[in-house]
């Protein structure tokens, strides 16, 4: 494969780049208008507080065009133009145009607070239905784990390598073949074993490896399942739990004004549809607790947030909400496609956050099979070029919870699954790959202290996995808080500044991995470091996650008599949950670890 280097984005032309907001009722530009705020923050508090020669933006400025889809639309980007502080020669500047899509529209009032919660409760039992599946079936779930180990290959035992899980990863595919079908109709993990003795009979050392590999792996997938089922029910108790304490505590607060004598007369005054709903039971507790969740917000968060994504995790085509699911990718599709029909775009950059994740990467799948049908030869170079995008950057995305939790699916039929999942697609085709060699660098950052993130491998390929996302973990803040940890990405001088490099000066593109002999391009080469490794934030997350089982305990406690221990948990989990507070507070005044 050739390679070969990046168009120069000055004069002769313009780097696109095309963002995808998140989940919530987002106002039309503000998202990307804040990304190209935080780009301009970070190159002015460079070149003024730390004294790096970055130079600054400059013709910040919102421009409309004609639809090159559609003659009676027009489209609308940010345009900002770059250089550098002692070259002032405009023609020189690199220009940039900040796209949108924007789909907040499609999805808005589409849930009701109560439907959410029930589908959210719904997913509890997803860990105990993935664990009891066959080792044959949710493969792209336990390739998932695989693709982590091949990741931190360095932790594997000695002997065992990357050639292994390779081996390993052809071993798993050809178990589903129909030979294999027919022999080892159980699909077992035991089964798998003795597949893997029949057909390496004759390479003892390499049969013992691929065993003790796929003993790990399954290990780790078990641990995997075991950390999701206690994260999964530790947020139903919780729930579960504040809603018990909310609805105790305002009984509490009627029984007490129900024996105010002051207030009798008035009470009693009040017509009796009114007084019914004061009177201090738990039904009557409870309705009330639930008004003043809506008037906290609690129910515009169900609704407008989790009922996005869903919608989204609406895979099922004969349900209605598939059809908003369908609206959102073709507006993706259609921005993508007027963008890269312009033949000043040079290169293009898709950068998307939070759920707008899931929306940038099915929207490239969805090019890429529109591209396949008129262009079986070469599909990224068109109808819609797709092959002028060379970064694709995420952060903050769910992509693998969403698998976890919604997309994962089982059927009797085998080739049912082959279709889907060729159909589909996944990171090691186009447009992601080409030729069967990397294209598309993908940057997924993740903070663990952002509930909604994570690494993200179940895109990976099921034949190799050296074309993989490239996962990069940042701590956003001193304080794990889930809520601001998801938002503070825009403010990380690590991540707004590769967003820099990658924008205005193409760093980290495969193009340029070095050859290196008798091995192929060296792609790891341009992957990005993590720096900053997880495991900051526990001494946090840790007792926090303690205090509802404490508070659940003590209630045990508290019903079966013990008095004495109720009283003592209780005060373990006050104490947690001080501590917690204090962290938290600490955390606000020291604010961004790493700040624009």
């Amino acid at each position: 494969m050739q390679k070969k280097t990046n168009e120069n984005t000055g004069k002769d032309g313009y780097v696109a780049v095309l963002y995808v907001h998140g989940m919530g009722n987002q106002r039309r530009y503000e998202e990307v208008s804040r990304l190209v705020d935080s780009l301009d923050i970070y190159l002015s508090n460079s070149s003024r507080e730390r004294g790096e020669n970055k130079g600054y933006l400059s013709k910040i400025r919102p421009r409309l065009e004609p639809s090159r889809n559609d003659s009676e639309r027009t489209e609308t980007f940010i345009r900002a133009d770059h250089w550098s502080e002692q070259d002032h020669n405009r023609s020189r500047s690199r220009k940039t145009r900040f796209y949108e899509v924007y789909w907040a529209p499609i999805m808005a009032q589409n849930s009701s607070p109560r439907r959410v919660l029930v589908w959210l409760f719904s997913r509890v039992s997803r860990p105990v239905e993935t664990i009891q599946a066959k080792w044959r079936k949710r493969q792209r779930l336990r390739r998932s784990t695989l693709v982590e180990l091949f990741e931190h290959s360095a932790k594997l035992p000695e002997g065992v390598g990357r050639d292994d899980i390779a081996e390993l990863v052809a071993l798993y595919n050809d178990f589903e073949s129909p030979p294999a079908l027919r022999e080892f109709r159980r699909g077992s993990f035991d089964d798998f074993l003795e597949f893997q003795k029949k057909k390496l009979v004759d390479q003892p050392d390499k049969l013992k490896r691929c065993l003790e590999l796929s003993r790990i792996w399954r290990y780790r997938y078990r641990i995997s399942e075991a950390r999701n089922a206690f994260l999964l029910v530790t947020l139903a108790l919780l729930l579960l739990l504040l809603a018990f304490i909310a609805t105790g505590l305002i009984l509490f607060i009627l029984q007490k004004i129900s024996g105010w004598q002051t207030l009798g007369p008035f009470l009693s005054a009040l017509p009796e549809s009114i007084s019914s709903r004061l009177q201090p039971t738990w039904s009557t507790a409870f309705g009330l607790a639930v008004s003043v969740g809506g008037l906290l917000g609690l129910g515009k968060f169900l609704t407008s947030f989790m009922g996005d994504v869903e919608s989204w995790s609406t895979y099922e085509e004969t349900d209605a909400k598939h059809e908003r699911r369908k609206k959102v990718i073709e507006r993706g599709v259609d921005l993508i496609s007027h963008v890269l029909k312009d033949p000043d775009c040079k290169r293009a950059v898709i950068v998307s956050h939070s759920l707008g994740t899931a929306v940038a990467h099915d929207t490239l799948l969805e090019a890429i099979r529109r591209n396949r049908a008129h262009n079986v030869t070469d599909p990224i170079t068109g109808p819609i070029q797709l092959d002028k995008i060379r970064h694709f950057v995420t952060f903050g995305s769910p992509i693998d919870k969403i698998h976890y939790l919604f997309e994962s699916y089982q059927s009797r039929y085998h080739r049912y699954k082959r279709v889907v999942e060729d159909l589909r697609g996944d990171i090691g085709n186009e447009p992601f790959s080409r030729k069967q060699e990397p294209y598309i660098h993908w940057i997924n950052y993740w903070d663990e202290g952002d509930i909604i993130s994570g690494a993200i491998h179940s895109p990976a390929n099921r034949m190799r996995f050296k074309h993989r996302v490239d996962n990069v973990h940042v701590s956003n803040l001193h304080f794990p808080d889930p809520a601001a940890s998801h938002l503070a990405y825009f403010d990380n001088r690590r991540i707004i500044g590769d967003l820099f490099e990658i924008i205005y000066k193409g760093a980290y593109d495969f193009a340029n991995a070095p050859l290196v002999p008798n091995r192929g391009y060296d792609y790891e080469s341009v992957f990005l470091k993590t720096t900053d490794l997880p495991g900051r934030g526990r001494f946090y997350t840790v007792p926090a996650i303690l205090i509802p089982w404490l508070l659940l305990l003590g209630l045990l406690l508290q019903f079966s008599g013990v008095n004495n221990g109720a009283i003592l948990v209780w005060s373990l989990a006050g104490i947690s949950t001080v501590f917690v507070l204090i962290g938290y507070i600490i955390g606000k005044i020291r604010g961004h670890r790493s700040p624009l």
